[in-house]
């Protein structure tokens, strides 16, 4: 089960650089547009298409890695109010919402992929991009986000600064 464990780990984190990478060659390329426009240079015309299917993948990508290190932005005002049973359920039913809703995508972008790569669906832009690759990336994420919730949601750890969990090894 380390094994497993370890592999998982390494995939999160792997993604999250893949991610950050496709962050920073789209931070490089708005500086080199920008540079070609302020010089009176003509800018790259597919460049736009591919900075927003670039942010769509980072996002999908680095998702899962934000919600294992606590990154996505969590109001803990009114938990810490609570009793300390009653803040466990609430943080209890949170991770399954997200688990649920995080599925849910996964199903919609399996779905969506799936009649797009029957139809053979092009997004036709500066770039033709076949359109269940823009879909695919739906499960990929969500699927990982929903895997990350479900170790807060039997305990691995809390995603709440008020409620430690078991480890944070896993």
């Amino acid at each position: 089960m380390n094994a497993v464990s370890t592999a998982y780990r390494h995939l999160i984190h792997g993604l999250a650089v893949v991610g950050a990478a496709i962050l920073a060659c789209v931070l490089a390329g708005i500086i080199v547009d920008v540079s070609m426009r302020t010089v009176g240079l003509q800018p790259l015309q597919w460049y736009s298409a591919l900075t927003e299917y670039s942010l769509l993948f980072a996002t999908m990508l680095g998702g899962p890695w934000l919600v294992r290190v606590k990154g996505h932005v969590v109001v803990e005002s009114l938990l810490l109010a609570m009793p300390p049973t009653l803040r466990l359920i609430s943080g209890k039913f949170a991770y399954a919402l997200c688990i649920v809703l995080s599925l849910l995508f996964v199903w919609y972008g399996g779905e969506k992929a799936i009649a797009a790569w029957i139809s053979g669906e092009i997004d036709i832009r500066s770039i033709d991009m076949p359109r269940w690759v823009l879909y695919a990336s739906f499960p990929l994420g969500f699927g990982l986000m929903a895997v990350e919730f479900a170790r807060y949601l039997v305990g691995f750890d809390s995603y709440y600064s008020g409620q430690a969990g078991r480890s944070e090894s896993l």
